[in-house]
């Protein structure tokens, strides 16, 4: 299975789920966060208290790929 080919909308998504667990994504992102998430690279992280609103992880997959670009959570 080939990698997928990450946009610059997809990487600013994964680096802002990494940073705030999808807290802050603008609509252009959530757009973005369905395609992430059927191609494993996002996960919807359950929550840890009665807070009903979802957040996201970003997968082992997903990390690599940041890794293999060189991308760190403070760049978007």
């Amino acid at each position: 299975m080939t990698d997928p080919d990450l946009t610059d909308q997809g990487i600013s998504v994964l680096v802002e789920i990494a940073r705030t667990s999808g807290a802050d994504l603008t609509t252009g992102q959530r757009l973005e966060l369905d395609r992430l998430i059927s191609e494993g690279l996002v996960a919807l992280q359950l929550p840890a208290g009665l807070s009903d609103r979802r957040t996201y992880k970003v997968t082992a997959k997903g990390q690599r790929l940041l890794d293999e670009r060189g991308v760190g959570a403070n760049e978007s």
